[in-house]
């Protein structure tokens, strides 16, 4: 008999709300980020092409876009996952090997 999948609770909901929050907030660390960039850039004799600022300018939000809506999506997998592999006990140790041997 095959195993049974996992039933969805009201605890383990995929929350997308909150995967995009965390992606907005990814964007705008990128933007800010762009923008002091820029703002270097603009203050040394280093030349950039207006395309290249234009690029910087999408492309550092959007990369913090994604890698922060990747990261909660990870993270919420994680939480509602059932295999004890992803819930610890002694948080103390994870990741750690036994040194005493």
């Amino acid at each position: 008999m095959p195993a049974q999948p996992p039933v969805i609770t009201p605890q383990r909901r995929f929350r997308g709300r909150q995967i995009l929050a965390v992606g907005l907030i990814g964007a705008a660390l990128g933007l800010a980020m762009a923008l002091f960039l820029r703002r270097i850039v603009a203050r040394t004799p280093a030349q950039m092409s207006p395309s290249a600022l234009f690029w910087l300018l999408v492309l550092l939000p959007g990369f913090g876009l994604v890698a922060g809506m990747a990261i909660e999506a990870v993270r919420q997998l994680q939480v509602a996952s059932p295999e004890p592999e992803y819930h610890p006990r002694d948080v103390s140790r994870v990741g750690r090997k036994d040194r005493s041997r």
